[in-house]
């Protein structure tokens, strides 16, 4: 799972002494993949009820390719007809901050079919409706939508305090003050919102600009206009995220994307079919959930 095709034959060849043709290797590999991501929508044998969940879900852009020919091509010539593109894939992680466990789930489509996968990896980890969901990630509106949608009052949202820091960062770039000059404010702003002092903030933000706008791409005026949104929604109180030893920044999701997707994903020179990239993806959210061996008994049973 860890190699690609070409070196898990050598390595058959060189540790068991077996000739087995990538072919073959392929043909068993995509036969497992379907099967895990069917199994991965099955409900883990053992589930503990949490009161408290962290769910972080981000995208990591995959390399794709597409060899079908167009509707009516004379040409049937798979080679004629190479297009490569970058597609995102989204990762969820779910955890319960007693308990030193992660639970990770994939998908590739519309927000709706991410918010489902969302749902299904709390309900995985033990989401019951007493459960608080504790949510952080970028300031994509489709996620906080989807959170809304399917958690509702049950979850509170957190903007990525690292996210929130890019727009401060390049707001205070486009100044005229100097290096330890902008590395100050931004500390001075950092802790600011780590206290739930958004407004503050904005303030500060405003003093470097008096003139902005709302129809201003001034990177000033970007960063009040986004901040400002989150703050209005309660996206910035950090000071209840610490108190409740909670995570302001999305870092589990951002390695699980290291991990579990680009390690074998992104290996020098792959390219994937989409079907089969998210297929691969399944199979390895699978056996970072530990739920190997229950695929290999299902099958047995």
């Amino acid at each position: 799972m860890e190699r690609s095709f070409a070196q898990t034959e050598q390595a058959l060849r060189e540790h068991y002494r077996i000739d087995v043709p990538r072919y073959t290797i392929d043909k068993v590999t995509t036969q497992v993949c379907r099967e895990a991501k069917a199994h991965n929508s099955n409900k883990p044998e053992t589930v503990t009820a949490a009161e408290v969940l962290v769910s972080e879900v981000d995208g990591s852009m995959l390399p794709i390719i597409n060899t079908e020919p167009p509707k009516g091509a004379t040409n049937q010539d798979r080679r004629k007809h190479r297009k490569c593109h970058w597609k995102e894939i989204r990762v969820s992680t779910v955890s319960n901050p007693k308990l030193a466990d992660t639970y990770y789930g994939v998908a590739l489509g519309e927000p709706l079919v991410i918010g489902f996968m969302m749902l299904e990896c709390c309900q995985f980890r033990g989401m019951t409706p007493e459960t608080h969901v504790h949510a952080v990630s970028d300031g994509a509106r489709w996620i906080a939508d989807q959170y809304e949608l399917h958690f509702g009052t049950q979850c509170k949202f957190l903007l990525d305090i690292f996210h929130a820091c890019d727009y401060l960062a390049a707001a205070a770039q486009s100044t005229r003050m100097s290096a330890d000059e902008r590395k100050l404010w931004l500390w001075q702003c950092k802790e600011s919102l780590k206290k739930s002092r958004a407004k503050e903030v904005i303030k500060a933000l405003e003093k470097l600009n008096p003139e902005w706008t709302e129809e201003s791409d001034h990177p000033v005026a970007i960063a009040i206009k986004y901040l400002g949104k989150r703050e209005e929604k309660g996206q910035l109180d950090y000071a209840a995220a610490i108190e409740g030893n909670l995570p302001i920044g999305s870092g589990e999701v951002e390695s699980a994307h290291r991990h579990i997707l680009q390690k074998r994903l992104k290996i020098p020179g792959a390219w994937w079919r989409l079907e089969r990239a998210e297929e691969m993806a399944q199979l390895r959210a699978l056996r970072a959930n530990n739920r190997w061996d229950e695929l290999w008994q299902h099958k047995a049973a």
